[in-house]
Formats: structure tokens, sequence, C-alpha cells
């Protein structure tokens, strides 16, 4: 078994199944430096195990906490303004979670690995509104 240290350097190869525990390591990284003997075993209860999809988030803060609302976006629909009608995409909030500002920069970094990782096993992954991007099922750019 490989080291929190070999995997976050990509030392070794791919560890096969390594986005979740690799995510999981990388956010746990700091409390675990502090108690080394200390671990953590995470129980998913029976109404979380599909968890939920989402195609939007919104982040915002206040100075204790950040707060993610994931949401899924519902079909735009046609407002009244004062310059005329507008479209609006209305999203419905699926889950909000608040985590406090040192996890903040953990979370950010274990995405960034994660999506490394992505990149590296299924190829790049397709920015919205960009024509030089494929989608995983396309294949590589050539």
């Amino acid at each position: 078994m490989r080291s929190l240290e070999e995997q976050l350097s990509g030392e070794g190869g791919a560890v096969e199944g390594a986005p979740v525990k690799l995510g999981l390591a990388v956010l746990l990284s700091v409390a675990m430096t502090q108690s080394p003997e200390k671990s953590f075993a995470f129980q998913v209860p029976d109404d979380l195990t599909g968890g939920v999809y989402s195609n939007v988030v919104a982040v915002w803060h206040t100075p204790y906490e950040f707060t993610l609302d994931f949401a899924v976006m519902l079909p735009a629909q046609q407002v009244p303004g004062s310059d005329g009608n507008s479209q609006v995409t209305p999203c419905r909030v699926v889950s909000r979670v608040k985590i406090p500002p040192a996890v903040v920069f953990e979370l950010m970094r274990a995405l960034s690995v994660n999506e490394n990782l992505y990149e590296q096993r299924i190829g790049p992954i397709p920015r919205p509104g960009r024509q030089d991007s494929q989608s995983p099922q396309d294949g590589a750019a050539e």
C-alpha cells in the first residue's frame, strides 16, 4: 500500500479507485498529521447512498463558514423586466453543505487532485462554451 505522500505525488502508478479514496485522504490529511494514530470510518446512511444529482453550485460565505448550495437547473422562464422580458433559469437546491474556512483549501486541493486523476484516466473534461474540448466519449483531440 502506498503512502499518502506517494499517492499525492503520483509516484508508483495509479491506484484503482483512487479518485474516491484519494479525495478523502487529501481532505483528511491535515487532521491526520496532528494525530497519526487516528483513523476515520465514513458511514453513509441508507437514504444517502445513491447521492443526489447537481449540475450547478453556488458558493457563498460568512466570516465563520462557507456554504455550498448544490442545485439542479430547471427549464428557463421568461420574466417581465424593466427593459422587456428577460430569461431566468431557476435552480432547485438539492443539498446545502456548510464547511469551516479552514477546510476550504483542503477541499480545493482534493478537487484538483481528483480532476487531474480523472483527466489522466478518461481524458479532458469538456468545458461548457468551448469548442476546442471534446467529451470523453468523443475521444482525445488530435
